[in-house]
């Protein structure tokens, strides 16, 4: 009964606030960065939309080239969506709040029981996110990219820094003033980390839905070309498929999926699976060449 429970969470959860669309590809990969309490009960995660793994993945919704030009990269840092909520009561979704970027910062807000939309602007000045100016120091588009009195500069232009802080508290008081905590609670259960990773561990066992080891004992090293220039064991085929299926269930990123597959084997995972389950969480065999 409990592994029905856990199932029936992960897929309504997939279907609603999964980064993949009906053919099981990835819309536009993000993770969650910080979880904030609230009053009563209630909470907002916050996501956070990444340049790598997206516009560069011919997988993603916002693809724009696999070596993306400087301007490419700041036209994407400053117009696509940088963050999300979700609001909750609970581990029970109420609002997803998205964040436009352009033509101007509003906050799209979308109630998961009703299904009704709301808009409102935003009061924020800044013309990119603090994280996206952090992503592109640490990815190293521009080597003489800096931060500096909260401004990014990059490619010999100068791009004022919204703060994620600003951002946090302007959502708080939004949801206050508009009286959001009063929307209708859905069905929809976000589950803790700690469900998430009790599922995975639990459905990796012999004859789970993440058991893709058992069917290959005593072949593991049996190779096979996936495709012209990739050839991989079929173990390194089961950790990539088992990577995969982190993804798609939500786990938040591939390091947590390594951090839980060593809580499994009770070690520390070699090069070859950790990479295997990095390749299969960013499906990286599916769009690389």
């Amino acid at each position: 009964m409990k592994n029905i429970i856990y199932i029936l969470i992960f897929s309504i959860t997939i279907s609603v606030f999964s980064q993949t669309d009906q053919n099981g590809n990835p819309i536009f990969n993000s993770y969650q960065i910080e979880e904030i309490q609230m009053e009563k009960g209630y909470k907002l995660i916050l996501n956070y939309y990444t340049l790598k793994n997206n516009i560069e993945n011919p997988l993603t919704s916002v693809f724009i080239s696999k070596k993306p030009t400087n301007e490419q990269i700041i036209s994407s840092a400053t117009e696509l969506m940088s963050y999300n909520f979700i609001l909750l009561k609970g581990q029970n979704a109420i609002d997803l709040i998205a964040i436009n970027e352009k033509p101007k910062r509003a906050y799209n807000i979308l109630n998961q029981k009703t299904g009704k939309a709301k808009i409102f602007g935003s009061e924020i000045k800044g013309e990119i996110s603090e994280n996206r100016a952090q992503e592109i120091i640490e990815n190293k588009y521009d080597e003489s990219a800096k931060i500096e009195n909260g401004e990014l500069k990059f490619n010999g232009k100068t791009y004022l820094i919204y703060t994620k802080e600003r951002l946090v508290k302007e959502v708080i008081a939004l949801i206050s003033k508009e009286k959001l905590l009063n929307d209708k609670v859905s069905d929809v259960l976000i589950p803790t980390k700690e469900q998430l990773e009790n599922y995975i561990v639990e459905q990796t066992k012999e004859g789970g839905k993440l058991d893709f080891f058992t069917e290959i004992k005593g072949k593991e090293y049996n190779g096979v070309q996936i495709k012209p220039g990739i050839i991989a064991t079929l173990e390194g085929i089961a950790f990539y498929k088992w990577g995969r299926a982190n993804y798609d269930i939500g786990v938040n990123t591939f390091e947590d999926a390594i951090e839980i597959y060593s809580k499994i084997k009770g070690r520390e995972l070699n090069i070859k699976e950790k990479t295997s389950i990095e390749s299969g969480f960013n499906k990286k065999w599916e769009w690389e060449k």
